[in-house]
């Protein structure tokens, strides 16, 4: 069973408007779980329906929002990205995650000794 994360759903969407949505394009599943918050996941019966499912639906406009469907990942098994850059010849380390939200939520930031 291959489970998949379906982000940037309308506010007002429900399990049977999904599971409706996914049998509209011939694509099997087996649970859905719609969450708060705008995203849901998915179990597909196999790999191949969660790739499938993933070339139809990711990007596809759904009640006015361009849907995000990608295989789930646990949180415990993303990957830190770990980026080592070198400023008046001493080696920084910057976790690229952390990073980039700091970025987009305050903009450009300067490294200081």
């Amino acid at each position: 069973m291959s489970k998949l994360y379906v982000g940037n759903l309308p506010s007002d969407c429900n399990e049977s408007a999904l599971r409706q949505l996914f049998q509209e394009h011939s694509l099997a599943c087996t649970t859905i779980l719609v969450k708060r918050g705008g995203y849901a996941f998915v179990d597909c019966a196999d790999q191949s329906t969660a790739d499938r499912a993933i070339d139809k639906l990711n990007g596809y406009t759904y009640l006015g929002s361009s849907l995000v469907v990608e295989p789930s990942v646990a949180s415990a098994a993303k990957k830190r990205t770990v980026s080592t850059y070198v400023d008046d010849n001493e080696a920084s380390r910057v976790l690229i995650p952390s990073s980039i939200r700091y970025h987009k939520a305050v903009g450009t930031f300067v490294y200081h000794k």
